[in-house]
């Protein structure tokens, strides 16, 4: 499964949707940075899970922009 979560606060209320695509969930990642990543608080976050713990994939802010994790 693969989360995008949409956070304005550290550990604040989230706007969160999970899809078993992992195209999906970048496109749905994508818009969220094109709507809410000019926010100056916005924290947005792609993560897999599966047998393992939940990995970060990729994460937008807008004073770093996007970052991509490497597994």
């Amino acid at each position: 499964m693969f989360e995008v979560v949409l956070r304005f606060t550290a550990d604040g209320p989230a706007v969160t949707g999970e899809w078993s695509s992992d195209e999906t969930a970048l496109r749905k990642f994508r818009s969220f940075v094109g709507v809410y990543g000019d926010h100056a608080t916005a924290t947005i976050t792609l993560t897999a899970s599966g047998p393992e713990q939940p990995r970060a994939l990729r994460t937008w802010t807008r004073e770093h922009g996007e970052t991509v994790f490497t597994t």
